[in-house]
C-alpha cells in the first residue's frame, strides 16, 4: 500500500451504530486481562507461605506468558484460513477458571502447572477472535478510536486483576482466589446473553483479494511494536527502582508509575481518535518520536517537571499501541487474525524478553545506562514507522 493509496467512499462510510458491541468486547477484555497479573500478585505468597521456590513460583506466570504469546498467532492463522475460532465467552471461561481453582490447588505443583496452561490457552484464544469481531465491526473512518477502546479495556484488567487478587487474599487467605470467577461467569453471561454476530469477513476478503500479499511493511510495524514493548516493559520495570534510588518513597514511586499507566490509557483513547481523523502514520511517528524528549526528561529532571515527564512518556508512548494494530489489520486485511495474535503475542511477549537484555545492561554498567539506551531503542521504532508505506489520510 503506498503513500498515495486513495481509499473508496464505501470505506469510509460510518456503519450503523454498534456500540454496544465494542461496549461488551472492551468488558470482555477487562475481565479475560484480570486473571495473568494475579499470577504476578500470588508470588509472594507462594514462596513465604508455601515454602515454593523463587524459580517454581516464577515459572507459573513465565509459562502463561509464553504459552499465550505463542499461540496467538496460530489460533489466529486458524482464524484466517479456516474460519476456526473459539467462542470469546469460552475463552474468558478458560482464563477465569484457569486462576481461579489455583487456591485450591496451592500443595499439588504440577496441577498448578495444569492450570495455567488452560488459563493461557483461554488468552491465547481470546485476543485473535475479539479482535477479529473488532475489524468486523470498525470501518477505516472509526477503526482507530474502536480499537483503541478494546485495547485500553485490557489496559484496565491488568490494573484491575493485582487489586482483586489483593483485597480476596486479605479477606479469606489463598484458597479465596477462586471468588476470582465471577468475573469470567459475568463476562462469558453477558456475551451469551447479548451474543455479538460472528462476522469477521476474513473468508469474503479472501475471496476478493488479489496479488501477492505484501508482508514487508507488516515485518517493519511489527518490530517497531517489538521495540516500542521493550521499552514499555522496561520502564514499568526498572522506573520504580530509579525513583527509589532518586529519593522518593517505594509509595510514591509506584504511585507515579500507576499515574503513567492511566495517562498511557488516556494516550491510547487520543491516539486512536487523532488517527482517524489526520491518520495512522502521522499518529504513530508523531507519538513515538514525542516520547523520547520526554523519557530524556524524566533522566535530566528532578521533582515536578520529572513527575510531569512520567505522564507525558506514559501519554505518547502508549499512543501508538492500538493506532499500530489498526495499520496492520488495513494493511493486511486477509489476515485479521493472524495479525492480532503477532501483535498482541509475540511482539509483546519478545518485547518483554529484551527486558533480560536491559537486566544485564544493568548489572554490567548501572541502572542508568539501561534507561539511557531506550530512547535509542524509541528512536530505531519511529524510523521502522516512517518506512511503511501507508496512506497519510484516510480521506
Amino acid at each position: 500500500m503506498s503513500e498515495s493509496t486513495s481509499m473508496s467512499h464505501d470505506q469510509l462510510a460510518q456503519p450503523p451504530s454498534r456500540l454496544w458491541e465494542i461496549a461488551q468486547l472492551t468488558f470482555a477484555h477487562l475481565v479475560n486481562d484480570i486473571y495473568a497479573p494475579v499470577l504476578m500478585a500470588l508470588q509472594p505468597l507462594l514462596i513465604t507461605t508455601l515454602g515454593y521456590s523463587y524459580v517454581q513460583a516464577a515459572l507459573l506466570p513465565v509459562m502463561h506468558s509464553l504459552i499465550s504469546s505463542l499461540l496467538q498467532p496460530v489460533f489466529g492463522s486458524l482464524a484466517d484460513k479456516r474460519g476456526f475460532r473459539v467462542s470469546v465467552a469460552v475463552s474468558i471461561l478458560l482464563s477465569g477458571c484457569g486462576i481461579a481453582v489455583l487456591g485450591l490447588l496451592s500443595n499439588h505443583y504440577l496441577a498448578m502447572l495444569g492450570c495455567v496452561a488452560i488459563a493461557s490457552v483461554g488468552a491465547a484464544t481470546f485476543h485473535p477472535g475479539a479482535l477479529c469481531k473488532v475489524a468486523s465491526i470498525a470501518v477505516l473512518s472509526n477503526r482507530g478510536r474502536l480499537t483503541s477502546f478494546f485495547i485500553v479495556g485490557g489496559n484496565l484488567g491488568h490494573a484491575l486483576g493485582p487489586i482483586l487478587a489483593g483485597i480476596v487474599i486479605t479477606a479469606g487467605g489463598l484458597s479465596a482466589i477462586t471468588w476470582l470467577l465471577i468475573p469470567a461467569v459475568i463476562g462469558a453471561l453477558v456475551l451469551i446473553i447479548r451474543p455479538i454476530p460472528d462476522t469477521c469477513p476474513v473468508a469474503a476478503r479472501q475471496a476478493e483479494s488479489d496479488g501477492e500479499e505484501n508482508w514487508k511493511p507488516v515485518i517493519l510495524l511489527f518490530t517497531g511494536s517489538t521495540l516500542r514493548s521493550w521499552v514499555t516493559v522496561g520502564a514499568m520495570t526498572f522506573l520504580p527502582t530509579y525513583l527509589v534510588l532518586n529519593g522518593y518513597p517505594l509509595l510514591e514511586a509506584t504511585f507515579f508509575i500507576s499515574s503513567m499507566l492511566l495517562a498511557g490509557v488516556v494516550g491510547q483513547l487520543a491516539g486512536g481518535y487523532f488517527s482517524d481523523r489526520v491518520g495512522r502514520k502521522p499518529v504513530v511517528i508523531a507519538t513515538t518520536l514525542c516520547s523520547i524528549p520526554a523519557f530524556a526528561a524524566i533522566l535530566l529532571t528532578n521533582d515536578a517537571l520529572q513527575i510531569f515527564a512520567i505522564l507525558c512518556f506514559g501519554f505518547f508512548l502508549w499512543a501508538s499501541f492500538s493506532v499500530t494494530i489498526a495499520m496492520a489489520q488495513e494493511l493486511m486485511p486477509n489476515k485479521i487474525g493472524l495479525i492480532s495474535g503477532l501483535f498482541m503475542g509475540i511482539a509483546m511477549g519478545a518485547g518483554g524478553l529484551g527486558v533480560s537484555v536491559s537486566s544485564a545492561i544493568a548489572d554490567q554498567f548501572g541502572l542508568t545506562a539501561t534507561l539511557s539506551v531506550f530512547p535509542v531503542l524509541i528512536l530505531l521504532a519511529a524510523l521502522l514507522s516512517s518506512a511503511v508505506g501507508y496512506p497519510r489520510r484516510l480521506s
